[in-house]
């Protein structure tokens, strides 16, 4: 709390007397003073910014209000009891944003819903992996029945059980869709190699 002699001094460089050519606004919670200034007695009065010569150049951080009682998009100077008010509320609004991400971080995510039903289903292991898909309580390995008695994935060592056209000597032979697809008149062409013309005589 200042005392009587500070309240009066600030009270004096404000008042704007006519052989002032500057008086004071106002000042901030961190010491920086704010003044009108005239340059001439004709001129209009401007606004310009103190520092606190105890603070370095480059921490000085100036308020929300008394930026815009700078740029005259507000024609009031601010007072020290609205600078602390405002200081309130941004540390009751910290309070209340660090609350709110508790309660949103207790509460289930929408990302966690496929796992979970998953894990109802009974399919895969409920991690949503790509490709892990299958009974529960299944090894994600485990062979499944083709339905002709045979199961794929399985087979004995050495033999090629590949379940697909054409391919491995169990296969179900030639590939049908190889005759059906259309054929060009040049697409088996193949070019003989170069053989150089004999000399001419």
């Amino acid at each position: 709390m200042s005392s009587p002699f500070h309240t009066f001094w600030q009270k004096w460089k404000s008042l704007q007397l006519p052989w002032r050519k500057r008086w004071l606004a106002g000042a901030d919670l961190a010491g920086n003073k704010y003044y009108y200034f005239r340059p001439h007695a004709s001129s209009k009065p401007r606004r310009i910014l103190q520092q606190n010569p105890r603070i370095p150049y480059s921490d000085i951080v100036i308020p929300v209000q008394w930026h815009q009682w700078l740029r005259h998009t507000r024609l009031t100077a601010p007072t020290i009891h609205e600078l602390e008010s405002d200081e309130t509320r941004k540390e009751q609004l910290k309070v209340l944003a660090a609350e709110a991400d508790r309660r949103w971080a207790s509460k289930p995510s929408v990302l966690d819903k496929p796992r979970r039903r998953n894990q109802e289903l009974g399919v895969g292991d409920g991690e949503g992996r790509v490709g892990v898909v299958g009974r529960k309580g299944e090894s994600p390995n485990a062979a499944v029945d083709r339905g002709d008695g045979q199961r794929l994935g399985e087979g004995v060592k050495g033999e090629d059980v590949r379940d697909s056209w054409g391919e491995g000597e169990k296969g179900r032979g030639e590939n049908p869709w190889i005759k059906a697809r259309p054929r060009g008149a040049g697409e088996g062409y193949q070019p003989e190699s170069w053989q150089p013309p004999g000399a001419g005589r």
